[in-house]
C-alpha cells in the first residue's frame, strides 16, 4: 500500500512539473522600433537586416527614403548592397553596419556612400506641430568631406555650421508661401545650391545634402527633401 501511494505521489509530481513547464513555455517578447533608410548616394541600393532584404518591392533610388520601417530593436546588423546587375554573378555588398536601436523610437539611417564610414543614423524626435500656418524643418549634412554648410530654408532661422553626419533639431517655418532654400559653405555668402520647396502646414521635413562640394555627375552637390511627420 505504501509503495502504491508513493507511485501515485510520484506521478502527480511529474504531472505538476509538466504543467508548470507548459505554462512557462511562452514565446519571448519581440521588441521593435522604427528605422527610415535614406539614400543620399548617387546609386540605387537595397537594404537588409541580419541578411534579410527589407525593401522587397523596389530599389531605393538616389534622393529617396523608405519611410519608417518596423525593425527589431537593440543590436542588429544592417547591410547595404548594390542593385543586382544582370551582367554579374553576385549582388555586391557595400557594407555591413551594426546598430543598437532602442524601442519605440524613430531613427533615420543616411547612406552617403559605399562604406560604413559614410553611413550614419539620426534620432528623429517627431512631434505634432499644432501652430496654424507653420511646419517643422531640420537640416542634415549627408555630403562626405570636411566642408560644413549653412542652410537657409524659408522663415526658419539659419542652420549654421552643420558638419557631415550631423543633424539639426526641427525648427518652425512659415507655410504661407513657397520657401526659398539656399545652401552655403559655412560662413560664405555665396550659395552653392538654391531652389524652392513647398512646405505644408503641420508636417515635419528634413532637408539634406547629397553628393559632394565640387562633385560632378551623380556626385554633384545637391539638396533633397523628405517628410518625417505627416
Amino acid at each position: 500500500m505504501n509503495t502504491r501511494l508513493s507511485i501515485i505521489l510520484f506521478l502527480a509530481l511529474l504531472t505538476g512539473l509538466s504543467a508548470c513547464k507548459k505554462s512557462s513555455d511562452a514565446p519571448l517578447p519581440v521588441h521593435t522600433t522604427y528605422l527610415n533608410f535614406v539614400n543620399a548616394s548617387g546609386d540605387s541600393v537595397n537594404y537588409y537586416m541580419n541578411g534579410t532584404r527589407l525593401n522587397n518591392n523596389s530599389n531605393l533610388y538616389p534622393q529617396a527614403a523608405s519611410g519608417y520601417v518596423g525593425v527589431l530593436a537593440f543590436a542588429q546588423n544592417y547591410q547595404v548592397k548594390k542593385v543586382f546587375n544582370t551582367a554579374g554573378v553576385n549582388v555586391q555588398q557595400l557594407f555591413s553596419l551594426p546598430l543598437n536601436l532602442d524601442t519605440a523610437h524613430y531613427y533615420s539611417l543616411f547612406i552617403a556612400g559605399e562604406s560604413a564610414s559614410l553611413a550614419f543614423k539620426t534620432i528623429d524626435s517627431l512631434k505634432a506641430d499644432t501652430i496654424k500656418g507653420t511646419c517643422k524643418v531640420r537640416f542634415v549634412n549627408a555630403s562626405p568631406g570636411a566642408t560644413s554648410f549653412d542652410l537657409v530654408a524659408g522663415s526658419a532661422s539659419t542652420f549654421a555650421g552643420q558638419g557631415f553626419g550631423t543633424a539639426s533639431g526641427f525648427r518652425l517655418a512659415d507655410t504661407s508661401s513657397v520657401a526659398h532654400v539656399a545652401l552655403y559653405p559655412a560662413g560664405s555668402s555665396t550659395a552653392v545650391v538654391s531652389g524652392t520647396v513647398a512646405l505644408l502646414q503641420g508636417k515635419s521635413y528634413t532637408i539634406y545634402t547629397t553628393g559632394k562640394l565640387n562633385g560632378t555627375g551623380s556626385s554633384a552637390l545637391g539638396l533633397a527633401v523628405m517628410i518625417n511627420y505627416n
